[in-house]
Protein backbone atom coordinates (compact mmCIF):
# COMPACT_ATOMS: atom_id res chain seq x y z
CA UNK A 1 0.00 0.00 0.00
CA UNK A 2 2.88 2.67 1.14
CA UNK A 3 4.76 1.93 -2.25
CA UNK A 4 0.90 2.38 -4.43
CA UNK A 5 0.67 5.46 -2.43
CA UNK A 6 4.24 7.00 -3.25
CA UNK A 7 3.72 6.10 -6.77
CA UNK A 8 0.07 7.88 -6.84
CA UNK A 9 1.73 10.68 -5.18
CA UNK A 10 3.20 11.45 -8.81
CA UNK A 11 1.04 13.69 -10.84
CA UNK A 12 2.13 12.09 -14.06
CA UNK A 13 0.96 8.74 -12.94
CA UNK A 14 -2.24 9.96 -12.14
CA UNK A 15 -2.31 11.75 -15.46
CA UNK A 16 -1.06 8.33 -17.04
CA UNK A 17 -4.19 6.51 -15.41
CA UNK A 18 -6.65 9.18 -16.81
CA UNK A 19 -5.06 8.95 -20.35
CA UNK A 20 -5.43 5.10 -20.21
CA UNK A 21 -9.19 5.12 -19.27
CA UNK A 22 -9.56 7.80 -21.52
CA UNK A 23 -8.60 5.30 -24.53
CA UNK A 24 -10.27 2.60 -23.48
CA UNK A 25 -13.19 4.91 -23.25
CA UNK A 26 -12.96 5.97 -26.33
CA UNK A 27 -11.82 2.80 -27.80
CA UNK A 28 -14.80 0.91 -26.71
CA UNK A 29 -17.17 3.37 -28.20
CA UNK A 30 -15.58 3.82 -31.53
CA UNK A 31 -13.32 0.87 -32.81
CA UNK A 32 -11.86 2.76 -35.55
CA UNK A 33 -10.00 4.73 -32.77
CA UNK A 34 -7.59 1.74 -32.95
CA UNK A 35 -7.26 1.74 -36.35
CA UNK A 36 -3.38 3.08 -37.53
CA UNK A 37 -4.75 5.92 -39.18
CA UNK A 38 -6.20 7.51 -36.72
CA UNK A 39 -3.25 6.69 -34.41
CA UNK A 40 -1.29 8.08 -36.43
CA UNK A 41 -3.23 11.39 -37.27
CA UNK A 42 -3.24 11.90 -33.01
CA UNK A 43 0.97 11.50 -33.17
CA UNK A 44 0.80 13.97 -36.22
CA UNK A 45 -1.49 16.34 -33.73
CA UNK A 46 1.05 15.75 -30.89
CA UNK A 47 3.99 16.22 -32.81
CA UNK A 48 3.73 19.99 -33.54
CA UNK A 49 2.80 20.73 -30.19
CA UNK A 50 5.71 18.29 -28.36
CA UNK A 51 8.56 20.20 -30.12
CA UNK A 52 7.70 23.48 -28.66
CA UNK A 53 6.31 21.45 -25.09
CA UNK A 54 9.91 21.26 -23.49
CA UNK A 55 10.95 24.76 -24.13
CA UNK A 56 7.33 26.36 -22.76
CA UNK A 57 7.93 23.92 -19.48
CA UNK A 58 10.91 25.41 -18.81
CA UNK A 59 9.63 28.54 -19.11
CA UNK A 60 7.04 27.82 -17.18
CA UNK A 61 8.61 26.39 -14.27
CA UNK A 62 11.13 29.88 -14.28
CA UNK A 63 8.22 31.61 -13.80
CA UNK A 64 7.86 32.88 -17.36
CA UNK A 65 4.67 32.47 -19.79
CA UNK A 66 4.43 32.79 -23.92
CA UNK A 67 1.53 33.28 -25.38
CA UNK A 68 3.20 34.50 -28.54
CA UNK A 69 4.52 30.44 -29.71
CA UNK A 70 1.48 29.88 -31.81
CA UNK A 71 2.09 33.25 -33.92
CA UNK A 72 5.81 32.47 -33.98
CA UNK A 73 5.09 29.21 -35.50
CA UNK A 74 2.71 30.38 -38.09
CA UNK A 75 5.33 33.06 -39.05
CA UNK A 76 8.19 31.05 -39.45
CA UNK A 77 6.07 28.51 -41.86
CA UNK A 78 5.58 31.45 -43.67
CA UNK A 79 8.87 32.97 -43.87
CA UNK A 80 10.51 29.27 -45.03
CA UNK A 81 7.44 29.28 -47.46
CA UNK A 82 7.90 32.55 -49.12
CA UNK A 83 12.54 32.21 -49.11
CA UNK A 84 12.11 28.97 -51.13
CA UNK A 85 9.74 30.15 -52.97
CA UNK A 86 11.66 33.19 -53.98
CA UNK A 87 14.48 30.61 -54.99
CA UNK A 88 16.74 30.06 -51.96
CA UNK A 89 17.82 26.90 -50.96
CA UNK A 90 15.99 24.70 -48.07
CA UNK A 91 19.13 24.76 -45.56
CA UNK A 92 19.35 28.72 -46.04
CA UNK A 93 16.14 29.42 -45.79
CA UNK A 94 15.73 27.01 -42.72
CA UNK A 95 18.61 29.10 -40.85
CA UNK A 96 17.32 32.44 -41.69
CA UNK A 97 13.66 30.95 -40.32
CA UNK A 98 15.65 29.88 -37.61
CA UNK A 99 17.40 33.07 -37.22
CA UNK A 100 14.36 34.94 -37.29
CA UNK A 101 12.32 32.62 -34.56
CA UNK A 102 15.55 33.37 -32.44
CA UNK A 103 15.03 37.05 -32.56
CA UNK A 104 11.39 37.07 -31.80
CA UNK A 105 11.71 35.32 -28.96
CA UNK A 106 15.13 37.79 -27.92
CA UNK A 107 12.63 40.71 -28.36
CA UNK A 108 10.42 39.68 -26.13
CA UNK A 109 12.49 38.47 -23.79
CA UNK A 110 14.43 41.01 -23.14
CA UNK A 111 11.55 43.41 -22.89
CA UNK A 112 10.46 41.11 -20.14
CA UNK A 113 13.70 40.34 -18.39
CA UNK A 114 15.73 43.25 -18.92
CA UNK A 115 12.91 45.88 -18.91
CA UNK A 116 10.40 43.85 -16.02
CA UNK A 117 7.35 44.58 -18.41
CA UNK A 118 4.86 41.47 -17.36
CA UNK A 119 4.95 38.69 -19.37
CA UNK A 120 1.40 38.11 -20.19
CA UNK A 121 1.43 41.72 -21.24
CA UNK A 122 4.14 41.06 -23.58
CA UNK A 123 3.30 37.88 -25.64
CA UNK A 124 0.23 38.55 -25.97
CA UNK A 125 1.88 41.96 -27.91
CA UNK A 126 4.07 39.50 -29.90
CA UNK A 127 0.97 36.95 -30.11
CA UNK A 128 -1.01 39.80 -32.21
CA UNK A 129 2.04 41.87 -33.76
CA UNK A 130 3.21 38.22 -34.86
CA UNK A 131 0.12 37.70 -36.24
CA UNK A 132 -0.80 40.28 -38.18
CA UNK A 133 2.81 40.12 -39.89
CA UNK A 134 1.71 36.81 -41.09
CA UNK A 135 -1.06 38.00 -42.62
CA UNK A 136 0.97 41.20 -43.96
CA UNK A 137 3.30 39.62 -45.79
CA UNK A 138 1.35 35.95 -46.82
CA UNK A 139 -1.89 37.82 -48.22
CA UNK A 140 -3.23 33.81 -47.67
CA UNK A 141 -1.30 30.41 -48.18
CA UNK A 142 1.96 29.92 -49.69
CA UNK A 143 2.80 26.67 -51.67
CA UNK A 144 4.67 25.85 -54.46
CA UNK A 145 8.39 25.29 -52.83
CA UNK A 146 10.02 22.54 -53.71
CA UNK A 147 8.62 19.11 -53.10
CA UNK A 148 11.73 17.90 -51.56
CA UNK A 149 11.25 20.01 -48.53
CA UNK A 150 8.03 17.72 -47.78
CA UNK A 151 10.62 14.85 -47.00
CA UNK A 152 11.58 16.86 -44.01
CA UNK A 153 8.65 15.44 -41.79
CA UNK A 154 7.47 12.52 -44.19
CA UNK A 155 10.76 10.84 -44.65
CA UNK A 156 10.28 7.59 -42.70
CA UNK A 157 12.14 5.39 -40.20
CA UNK A 158 11.02 2.33 -39.98
CA UNK A 159 7.39 3.35 -40.96
CA UNK A 160 7.51 6.08 -38.27
CA UNK A 161 7.23 9.50 -39.72
CA UNK A 162 10.77 11.53 -38.95
CA UNK A 163 8.07 14.69 -37.87
CA UNK A 164 7.32 12.53 -34.62
CA UNK A 165 10.33 10.93 -34.19
CA UNK A 166 11.59 14.36 -34.00
CA UNK A 167 9.16 15.50 -31.60
CA UNK A 168 9.75 12.70 -29.18
CA UNK A 169 13.24 12.81 -29.17
CA UNK A 170 12.95 16.49 -28.25
CA UNK A 171 10.53 15.64 -25.30
CA UNK A 172 13.45 13.00 -24.02
CA UNK A 173 15.83 15.39 -24.47
CA UNK A 174 13.98 18.29 -22.41
CA UNK A 175 12.91 15.82 -19.62
CA UNK A 176 16.96 14.87 -19.43
CA UNK A 177 17.86 18.35 -19.25
CA UNK A 178 15.83 19.53 -16.53
CA UNK A 179 16.29 16.42 -13.92
CA UNK A 180 20.22 16.67 -15.06
CA UNK A 181 21.86 19.81 -16.05
CA UNK A 182 22.52 22.32 -13.50
CA UNK A 183 21.81 24.85 -15.91
CA UNK A 184 18.07 24.26 -16.86
CA UNK A 185 17.45 23.21 -13.09
CA UNK A 186 18.10 26.68 -12.42
CA UNK A 187 14.61 27.00 -13.71
CA UNK A 188 13.19 25.78 -10.47
CA UNK A 189 15.24 28.33 -8.12
CA UNK A 190 13.71 31.03 -10.40
CA UNK A 191 10.50 29.84 -9.93
CA UNK A 192 10.20 29.23 -6.57
CA UNK A 193 12.20 32.87 -5.26
CA UNK A 194 13.69 35.23 -8.03
CA UNK A 195 15.10 37.19 -5.56
CA UNK A 196 16.93 34.16 -3.94
CA UNK A 197 18.32 32.79 -6.99
CA UNK A 198 19.81 35.87 -7.58
CA UNK A 199 21.77 36.14 -4.07
CA UNK A 200 22.96 32.61 -4.71
CA UNK A 201 24.48 33.78 -8.17
CA UNK A 202 22.01 33.07 -10.91
CA UNK A 203 21.64 35.38 -13.58
CA UNK A 204 18.36 35.33 -13.33
CA UNK A 205 17.66 38.12 -16.28
CA UNK A 206 19.85 36.86 -18.83
CA UNK A 207 18.61 32.80 -18.21
CA UNK A 208 14.79 34.16 -18.52
CA UNK A 209 16.12 36.04 -22.15
CA UNK A 210 17.79 32.70 -23.20
CA UNK A 211 14.41 30.73 -22.07
CA UNK A 212 12.35 33.38 -23.87
CA UNK A 213 14.72 32.23 -26.95
CA UNK A 214 14.97 29.10 -26.53
CA UNK A 215 10.91 28.69 -26.71
CA UNK A 216 10.25 30.85 -29.83
CA UNK A 217 13.77 28.99 -31.57
CA UNK A 218 11.51 25.44 -30.58
CA UNK A 219 8.00 27.28 -32.28
CA UNK A 220 9.53 28.00 -35.14
CA UNK A 221 11.22 24.18 -35.60
CA UNK A 222 7.76 23.31 -35.36
CA UNK A 223 6.47 25.95 -37.94
CA UNK A 224 9.07 24.44 -40.12
CA UNK A 225 8.15 21.41 -39.69
CA UNK A 226 4.18 21.80 -40.19
CA UNK A 227 4.69 23.39 -43.49
CA UNK A 228 7.24 20.74 -44.56
CA UNK A 229 4.42 18.41 -43.47
CA UNK A 230 1.53 19.87 -45.46
CA UNK A 231 3.57 21.34 -48.32
CA UNK A 232 2.34 24.95 -47.63
CA UNK A 233 2.23 27.52 -45.38
CA UNK A 234 -1.55 28.28 -43.62
CA UNK A 235 -1.96 31.78 -42.86
CA UNK A 236 -4.34 30.39 -39.82
CA UNK A 237 -1.35 28.05 -38.95
CA UNK A 238 -0.69 27.98 -34.78
CA UNK A 239 -3.94 29.66 -34.34
CA UNK A 240 -4.75 27.55 -31.31
CA UNK A 241 -1.06 25.70 -30.76
CA UNK A 242 -0.32 28.07 -27.80
CA UNK A 243 -3.68 27.58 -25.41
CA UNK A 244 -3.38 23.72 -26.87
CA UNK A 245 0.60 23.59 -25.07
CA UNK A 246 -0.39 26.15 -22.34
CA UNK A 247 -3.32 23.82 -21.16
CA UNK A 248 -0.84 20.89 -21.08
CA UNK A 249 2.06 22.21 -19.27
CA UNK A 250 -1.14 23.21 -16.54
CA UNK A 251 -2.42 20.00 -16.58
CA UNK A 252 0.87 18.12 -16.64
CA UNK A 253 2.04 19.89 -13.58
CA UNK A 254 3.33 23.32 -14.39
CA UNK A 255 2.45 25.94 -12.02
CA UNK A 256 1.58 29.88 -13.22
CA UNK A 257 3.66 30.86 -10.51
CA UNK A 258 6.56 28.95 -11.47
CA UNK A 259 8.69 26.39 -9.05
CA UNK A 260 7.55 23.56 -10.28
CA UNK A 261 6.55 21.00 -13.12
CA UNK A 262 8.04 17.96 -15.44
CA UNK A 263 8.47 17.76 -19.17
CA UNK A 264 7.09 14.48 -18.39
CA UNK A 265 4.05 15.57 -17.07
CA UNK A 266 3.67 18.32 -19.84
CA UNK A 267 3.69 15.75 -22.43
CA UNK A 268 1.03 13.02 -20.91
CA UNK A 269 -1.35 15.70 -20.58
CA UNK A 270 -0.74 16.93 -24.06
CA UNK A 271 -1.44 13.11 -24.89
CA UNK A 272 -4.81 14.15 -22.99
CA UNK A 273 -5.62 17.19 -25.01
CA UNK A 274 -5.08 15.85 -28.28
CA UNK A 275 -7.54 12.36 -26.92
CA UNK A 276 -10.28 15.03 -26.21
CA UNK A 277 -9.82 16.56 -30.29
CA UNK A 278 -9.58 13.14 -31.47
CA UNK A 279 -12.81 11.97 -29.26
CA UNK A 280 -14.69 14.99 -31.02
CA UNK A 281 -13.72 14.10 -34.30
CA UNK A 282 -14.60 10.43 -34.27
CA UNK A 283 -18.23 11.62 -32.36
CA UNK A 284 -18.60 13.71 -35.73
CA UNK A 285 -19.32 17.00 -33.24
CA UNK A 286 -19.20 20.18 -34.82
CA UNK A 287 -15.53 21.16 -35.05
CA UNK A 288 -16.45 24.49 -33.67
CA UNK A 289 -16.58 22.67 -30.00
CA UNK A 290 -12.73 22.58 -30.02
CA UNK A 291 -12.66 25.65 -29.06
CA UNK A 292 -14.92 25.28 -26.30
CA UNK A 293 -13.30 21.66 -25.63
CA UNK A 294 -9.84 23.65 -24.99
CA UNK A 295 -11.03 26.96 -23.55
CA UNK A 296 -13.12 24.80 -19.91
CA UNK A 297 -9.97 22.30 -19.75
CA UNK A 298 -8.13 25.77 -19.93
CA UNK A 299 -10.53 27.23 -17.00
CA UNK A 300 -10.40 24.03 -15.43
CA UNK A 301 -7.00 23.38 -15.01
CA UNK A 302 -6.41 26.68 -14.02
CA UNK A 303 -8.44 26.49 -11.24
CA UNK A 304 -6.74 23.55 -10.06
CA UNK A 305 -3.75 25.11 -9.74
CA UNK A 306 -4.57 28.31 -8.18
CA UNK A 307 -6.78 25.47 -5.40
CA UNK A 308 -3.57 23.52 -4.86
CA UNK A 309 -1.37 26.92 -4.55
CA UNK A 310 -3.97 28.08 -2.01
CA UNK A 311 -4.13 24.57 -0.22
CA UNK A 312 -0.62 24.47 -0.40
CA UNK A 313 0.05 28.02 1.14
CA UNK A 314 -2.13 27.50 4.21
CA UNK A 315 -0.24 24.20 5.09
CA UNK A 316 2.79 26.10 5.22
CA UNK A 317 1.14 29.11 7.17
Amino acid sequence: MKVLKKIFSFRETTLLLIVLIAVIAIGSLRPAFFSSINIFGILYSISVNAIILGAMTVLFISGGFDMAVGSVLGLAGIIVALLMKGGMSIPLAIIITLICGIAMGAIMGYFISYLGINPFIVTMSGWFVYGALILLVAYGNVSGFPKSFGLLASYKILKVPVIIIFAILTVIIFEVLLRRNMFFRQSYYMGGNETAAQLVGIKVKKVKLIFYILTSFMAAVAGIFLTSRFQAAYSVAGSENAFQIITAVIIGGASLKGGKGTVLGSFIALIFVALLYNALVLFKVDLYWNKVVIGLTLIIAVFIDVTVERRTALMRA
